[in-house]
């Protein structure tokens, strides 16, 4: 009987080509029926997947809009699914019911749940592109790029952890299979290169580099940036010759900060990698921590495209430091993770070593300031603004309960950056304000450029139509000369938004083009910036009748969003999609 194949636990697999498996990965072993057709597959997806519970009448619009009895064909799809599942007691209702029988699992909901099988990953009903309603497309598009970046980002988190570990065998087969996943991401290749050099396979290492820079070059027409190579290295550097190698390795730590500080990014990259060897010289694994700690923030901060490397770095450092007990240490390193992951959109498990640093800071406003600010910009990002406006609330509390006027004036620009998306102008205008004051007193160059491009967004509609304003043109300037892809793009943006409101819309086009560029030129730019600018080039593109160009725009953006869990920005682009196609 039919109930009898299901009672064996019943595995269904939704990733990669679909199919029903026993629980341990064979055929049942009872025959049973299996699901017929594209579309009781998809009907199970969009059941099983969807945000809220599904009405009939919402379902047979999207999956059988050319049906004659779009209701009737829907029943149909519903009654077979019940066959399978050996129950007459699943999909009922209007709503309907996705509660699914006792010893059914689905891999994309163990995948929500944190697991993954990494001998079985691919994309969302791979083969599957049923005839339905355009409602029906954009989501299947929006949850395939989801379960893609929760695969990415199990996969990324996996290689990191065993690499450092030195579990080199789980850290090559996770980072192969992420690098075959996506062929053209420099990151999965890096991770794959680090594995391997780790685990003392340096002519692997070497070969692999090699053929990622010919495949690049050919496919691309670029090369992969420096990480690449860098991933190469054995160590955090080759060890010199020396005497008292804590000693040296403190000397070297004090000098590639003070590197660092001063703008002198590769000295201090060499001094920090050189105190790393020292420190692992030395057997002291809280000086080893600390060097890691600084190298894999200045990796995550200081130059674009080390963002892999840097997060193994920190990785290797936080647990070093807990061992050590150095808390202030596993602290910030769990801080520079979450950051690291806010930048690149991997939300849940940036929120992940967020509150475990917070747990481990245990109220020290020292400690926590920085992360309840980083904190806020992953919520904000995530389309959570209240959430994010009130961990930029605490983190200005914690900072200035520690004099700490750095993190003070981080959560006070990106804080009212925050504020302008929740249209709070006022508070906006306050915390910017604020923040170019603390800016400037610090003669925080390098920041500059941010508070500078929000103020201008907000203070838009109150300039006279005409050139560009100075102090804006001095933005853009100034975000140049510091080569940082994220800050010229938002200067850009709020260029194009200038002219657009002076009734130049070629001119605002071709500015939205370059922030564009600008923005994706590196592999590890803010991604909600890279989303921000898609949306305005969509929305001004549409203003100027290009619908072609505004439609690539949107989509782009909705597949962006839905990667990057931009929440608030995906049913914008979604909204603008549908828009569009009533003016074709």
């Amino acid at each position: 009987m039919v109930c009898e194949a299901v009672t064996e636990m019943l595995h269904v697999r939704l990733i990669g080509v679909p199919s029903l498996e026993a629980a341990d990965g064979t055929l049942p072993t009872i025959p049973g029926p299996t699901i017929p057709g594209q579309k009781p597959w998809a009907l199970l997806a969009r059941l099983l997947l969807a945000d809220r519970p599904m009405t009939r009448r919402d379902l047979s619009t999207e999956l059988f809009p050319e049906a004659a009895d779009p209701l009737g064909a829907l029943r149909w799809s519903l009654a077979s699914l019940r066959k399978v599942f050996g129950s007459p007691d699943v999909f009922t209702g209007d709503p309907i019911s996705r509660d699914l029988p006792d010893g059914v699992t689905v891999d994309v909901l163990q995948l929500r749940d944190g697991t993954l099988d990494v001998h079985s990953v691919g994309e969302l009903l791979e083969g599957i592109d049923p005839a339905c309603g355009p409602e029906f497309s954009t989501w299947l598009l929006v949850a395939r790029q989801q379960v893609a970046a929760r695969i990415a980002a199990h996969l990324r988190e996996g290689t990191i952890t065993a690499i450092s570990r030195h579990d080199h065998e789980r850290a090559i087969e996770l980072a192969e299979l992420a690098a075959r996943r996506s062929p053209f991401d420099e990151g999965a290749h890096v991770l794959l290169v680090k594995a391997l050099a780790m685990a003392g396979h340096a002519d692997a290492a070497l070969q692999h580099v090699m053929e990622v820079e010919t495949l690049f070059r050919n496919e691309l027409g670029a090369d992969p940036s420096p990480a690449l190579r860098s991933a190469a290295r054995a160590s955090v550097a080759a060890e010199p010759p020396g005497v008292a190698p804590a000693v040296i390795a403190n000397s070297l730590l004090a000098s590639g900060r003070a590197a660092l500080a001063a703008g002198a990014i590769d000295a201090g990259l060499d001094c920090l990698r050189r105190a790393g060897a020292q420190a692992e010289s030395s057997g002291d694994d809280a000086l080893l921590g600390q060097c890691l700690l600084e190298l894999g923030s200045a990796l995550v901060h200081s130059v674009r495209g080390f963002d892999d490397e840097g997060s193994v770095l920190l990785d290797q450092a936080v647990q070093l430091a807990q061992r050590s007990g150095d808390l202030p240490t596993a602290v910030a390193g769990l801080r520079e993770r979450g950051y690291a992951d806010t930048l690149a959109g991997r939300r849940p498990q940036a929120q992940l070593h967020l509150a475990d640093a917070l747990a481990l800071a245990d109220g020290d406003a020292a400690l926590t300031a920085g992360v309840h600010a980083v904190n806020g910009l992953n919520l904000a990002d995530w389309g959570r603004v209240p959430e994010g406006l009130l961990a930029y609330e605490h983190a200005l509390d914690a900072a200035r309960s520690a004099s700490d006027r750095r993190w003070e004036g981080w959560a006070l620009g990106l804080g009212g950056w925050a504020a302008l998306g929740a249209d709070q102008r006022a508070l906006a205008t306050e915390w910017t304000d604020d923040c170019l004051e603390v800016v400037r007193e610090l003669h925080w160059v390098s920041f500059e450029p941010w508070p500078m491009a929000v103020l201008n967004e907000l203070r838009l509609s109150g300039m006279p139509a005409g050139a560009t304003p100075p102090e804006l043109e001095r933005c853009y300037a100034m975000s140049c000369q510091l080569e940082d892809p994220c800050w010229e793009a938002a200067s850009g943006r709020v260029i194009a938004l200038h002219h657009a409101r002076s009734g130049d819309l070629d001119t605002a086009l071709r500015w939205i083009t370059e922030a564009r560029t600008r923005a994706t030129r590196k592999t590890d730019t803010w991604i909600a910036m890279i989303g921000e600018v898609l949306l305005t080039e969509a929305e001004l593109r549409a203003a100027a009748g290009d619908v072609h160009g505004a439609d690539a725009a949107a989509r782009e953006l909705i597949a962006l969003a839905a990667r990057a869990n931009l929440d608030a920005l995906l049913p914008r682009g979604v909204a603008l999609v549908t828009e569009l196609s009533t003016r074709r």
